[in-house]
Formats: C-alpha cells, structure tokens, sequence
C-alpha cells in the first residue's frame, strides 16, 4: 500500500520552491527573453528546463549522478557544452541594444534550454540535495520519483514564468532611451561570467 510521510513531503516542497525561484542561470533566461520577445517566447525555455531537470532528477534517483562522478570525461563534455551555450546566449543578448535590434539575438530553443540543465550547476546541487535529504519521502519507489519529478516541474514552471513576467513588466521601461540596451549588456555579461564560472569551477 502507498505511504507518504507527510512531513518530509511538505519540506521537500518547500526546498522545490526556493531552489527554483531563487536567482540562477535558469531564471536569467526566462527574465531576459521575456524582456526582449515578450511572456509567450518563454515557453520553449520553461518547457525546456521542466524536461531536462526531470530526466535529471529520474537519472540522480537511479544512480547516474554516481556514474557522472565517476565520468570526468562525460562530465566535461557536458560542462563545455553548457559553458559555450551561455556564452554564445550571452553576447547574442549583449549585442541585442534595443527593441528594433532585437533580431540579433533569439530566444531559446525547448531542447537547448533541457541540454543546458546538465551543464546547470544549480540544477546538479538540487538533484544532489534531493537524493541526499529527501530519501523515503514516500513508498513505492515509483511513487517517490512521481512526487518529486511533479512538484519540481511545477516549481520550476511557476518560478520562469514568475520571472518572465517580470521580464515582460519591464519592457515599456526598457523602451526609453538606452535602458535597453544596458539591461541586455547587464544580464548578457552576468550569462557569460556564469559561465566562467562554471568552467573555473570545473578545473
């Protein structure tokens, strides 16, 4: 018979939230399309982050964050890909000055954004935190990585399109001057030192 401990689920809730809503590589995204192409150019992007972090998490829950570990070359390849991704994301943005420009640059495609969620740091320490602190939050097993892959997809949905909508309250501002094009500049050299970051971080 199914069980759920009840407890553990509302703090594994409660973690699912903060760590999506919280500022990050995803979120910065999902700010900045919205800003430049409006709410609906999220929804490949949010698509693409649900998809990607729910493999992830089944992948965490069955063990392949071990093999990745034990992967350096794997891991690597994943990393660079990630890095190269953000980037080239960000100069596409940097480059992109005001709302006529704005053909320079391009908002995410669904399956880069899921890509992207393996080479994610943010993603990989929520992965690791949910197997780590949220073992038997229910039984079966099945229903466990149900629970957890569904509260994380809604999460996650929720938090973009939180931050595209602030993206999109932003946009008549940003039409003014050179607001614009110093917003872009802003989240598009935050996107590449993200990145740097990533890459130092893996060395």
């Amino acid at each position: 018979m199914p069980e759920v401990d009840w407890f553990k689920l509302v703090a594994f809730v409660w973690f699912a939230w903060v760590g999506s809503v919280t500022p990050g590589p995803n979120n910065a995204i999902a700010l900045s399309t919205a800003a430049n192409f409006g709410a609906r150019a999220v929804v490949p992007h949010s698509i693409g982050v649900a998809v990607g972090f729910s493999t992830m998490l089944v992948g965490a829950g069955l063990g392949t964050y071990g093999l990745l570990l034990e992967s350096p070359a794997l891991a690597q390849a994943l990393k660079l890909f990630g890095v190269l991704y953000l980037c080239w994301l960000g100069v596409q943005l940097a480059r992109s000055g005001t709302m006529s420009e704005r053909a320079v640059a391009r908002a995410p495609r669904w399956f880069e954004s899921a890509v992207f969620q393996y080479a994610n740091p943010k993603a990989w320490m929520l992965a690791a935190g949910t197997v780590g602190a949220y073992q038997g939050l229910a039984q079966p097993a099945w229903l466990e990585q149900a629970l957890i892959v569904a509260i994380f997809m809604v999460c996650c949905v929720i938090s973009n399109f939180i931050w595209a909508w602030l993206g999109t309250a932003m946009r008549a501002w940003l039409e003014i001057g050179s607001r614009l094009r110093v917003f872009n500049l802003a989240v598009g050299a935050s996107l590449v030192l993200t990145a740097v970051w990533l890459w130092r971080g893996s060395a």
